[in-house]
């Protein structure tokens, strides 16, 4: 039986670096895309209907106004890792949205009752919002807080340097929200 947990664990280990490189591969793809399509003179559309299996692609100022990409900042489904998604139970398949919330602009994955989000406060107005009910500190994370939202979605507020996202999750145990909050860090502390 040892043998066994010993390989399961193994090949749980390549699944989640062989989805990190496919989730960097595909983004680099995205960009490229997005690039040649707006260089080429294409549309918004064309763009996102680019590859449906990766959710909607980016298409510069996609959302009325420049978004991350414009900045020269990581697409947020590297900053919050395919691997980790799917452990908190919004499965790797799960295609994203490319949206804007009044705390910033990111993409959301919904998968049943669960959902995850990963937004960069880019404008005053982000950095400017609050929580209806005020936000606490996160224990252990030096300059993070978090804050739960009437309609059940909890938020979690992280900065590096001049970097600044919100982790949105719904539907996600307790533990699992920890495992994320602290994979964003990492990716942000790393990046």
């Amino acid at each position: 039986m040892g043998f066994l947990d010993r390989a399961k664990k193994l090949a749980e280990q390549a699944k989640g670096v062989a989805d990190q490189a496919r989730d960097a591969a595909e983004a680099a793809l995205e960009d490229a895309r997005a690039g040649s399509t707006t260089s080429a003179g294409g549309t918004a559309g064309a763009a996102a209907a680019a590859d449906r299996r990766t959710g909607t692609s980016y298409v510069p100022g996609m959302l009325g106004r420049p978004g991350w990409r414009e900045r020269g900042l990581t697409d947020p489904a590297a900053v919050l890792p395919i691997a980790e998604r799917d452990r908190a139970g919004v499965a790797h398949t799960t295609r994203s949205e490319v949206i804007e919330e009044p705390f910033g602009m990111g993409r959301r994955w919904k998968a049943g009752g669960r959902a995850v989000g990963l937004y960069y406060q880019l404008y005053p107005e982000h950095v400017a919002w609050q929580p209806p009910g005020g936000a606490s500190p996160v224990t252990g994370l030096t300059g993070a807080s978090q804050a739960t939202l009437s309609d059940g979605r909890a938020l979690a507020f992280l900065g590096e340097g001049d970097r600044r996202v919100v982790l949105e999750t719904d539907g996600i145990d307790d533990a699992a929200r920890s495992d994320l909050v602290h994979a964003v860090r990492d990716q942000l502390s790393a990046g």
